[in-house]
């Protein structure tokens, strides 16, 4: 059988080696998302200890994950990788961290596949998997990413009443809690109807997070029911700010 080849991923982080190095080991428990890949779930811990990546319950249960076998800061880690299965199916991770300018380049690669009845699975498995595990490093490292400001820009759709009596309709009032509830989140900026152009309206959101466009479509299309219902079309549009007073 031929080996199949390594998963290689490979991310540009806005610090030097030294940092980069220190946040994927010192700080790992600050970045893994442990909620959805863990042994014991998201009130769990893990961290290097004694040249092992342990991962420890609520109710102090330890499982380990891996055994560092090259340590070589701010240049290299490689792990014989088992999570939670300590000598079964080891695969190797080897992490290696090289300057780039202003930033670093860090490097994954996993191999080992043929230790798996299903290699070509377990391959596919940890290849879905690495992307979400890293951005969480890639985001420690980079800090949050800044804000983004959103334009939904809203018209009367096919469900809106014809003799224009739009602020009367309890779908309307649907409008207003999903504003209410943009507010409590923190995402409301700004809301109202133009003044030129009967039943329609904009609202501005500021978003956080790096998907925020694609979160305030979902939320203007399915969380304000008064679109979802086509008592509104809106239109979700990115807004650059560019002065601010």
């Amino acid at each position: 059988m031929t080996p199949l080849p390594p998963i290689h991923r490979e991310m540009l982080v806005d610090a030097e080696p030294e940092k980069a190095f220190e946040v994927f080991t010192a700080r790992i428990g600050d970045w893994w998302p442990l909620a959805s890949h863990s042994v014991h779930g998201e009130r769990a811990t893990v961290s290097f200890e004694d040249g092992e990546l342990v991962e420890r319950s609520p109710a102090g249960e330890t499982s380990v994950w891996a055994t560092v076998t090259r340590w070589e800061p701010p240049a290299v880690l490689a792990l014989s990788w088992y999570p939670g299965h300590p000598g079964q199916r080891i695969t190797e991770v080897t992490v290696s961290f090289a300057a780039a300018g202003e930033q670093t380049l860090v490097t994954l690669e996993h191999s080992g596949w043929e230790v798996y009845a299903d290699p070509a699975a377990a391959r596919d498995e940890y290849s879905n998997g690495w992307p979400a595990v890293l951005q969480g490093f890639v985001d420690e490292v980079n800090g949050p990413p800044e804000p983004a400001w959103v334009a939904l820009l809203h018209t009367p759709g096919p469900a809106a009443p014809d003799d224009g009596g739009l602020f009367d309709s309890p779908l309307f009032r649907e409008h207003v809690a999903f504003l209410g509830r943009m507010h409590e989140r923190g995402y409301l900026v700004a809301a109202g109807p133009l003044g030129d152009a009967e039943g329609e309206g904009m609202t501005i959101l500021r978003m956080p997070g790096r998907d925020a466009l694609a979160e305030a479509t979902r939320l203007a299309t399915e969380d304000d029911l008064s679109v979802a219902q086509g008592f509104f079309t809106v239109r979700v549009r990115p807004w650059q700010v560019m002065l601010k007073g």
